[in-house]
Formats: structure tokens, sequence, C-alpha cells
């Protein structure tokens, strides 16, 4: 077995000028919902309306591009 079919899901970030980058890989949706809200609480200077990142989940097919 690879690591995307165990770590089906990843966490993107992704900025406002379009650039992403893979920050994280999880094994459920929920868990890597957890990672988002932890690294968005680390940003909780910024408020969210004002912030140039967003972060995704997609999940990671077998040729391992993702979809949201």
């Amino acid at each position: 077995m690879n690591g995307s079919n165990l770590h089906p899901w990843q966490v993107i970030r992704q900025e406002k000028n379009g650039s992403r980058y893979r920050i994280g890989r999880c094994a459920t949706r929920s868990e890597a919902q957890r990672l988002i809200e932890r690294l968005r609480a680390g940003r909780t200077e910024i408020p969210p309306s004002h912030s140039d990142v967003d972060y995704l989940v997609e999940r990671v097919e077998a040729g391992g591009r993702g979809r949201r």
C-alpha cells in the first residue's frame, strides 16, 4: 500500500495570488479539518476577512491529483 491510501486527505494552503502548497496529509477528513483549525488558531492576530491565505481540504485521487 502506498502513502496516499493511508492518508487520502490533504490540507492545502492557498494564497490570494494563486500559489498553493500542500502542508499536510491526513487519514480522515475530520482530522484534516482539525489541522486547519489549529493553523487558524495560531493566526489569531489576523482577522479571517483580512487574511491573505486560505486552507482547503482535498481528497487525494489514485493518480496523485486532489480535489475539494
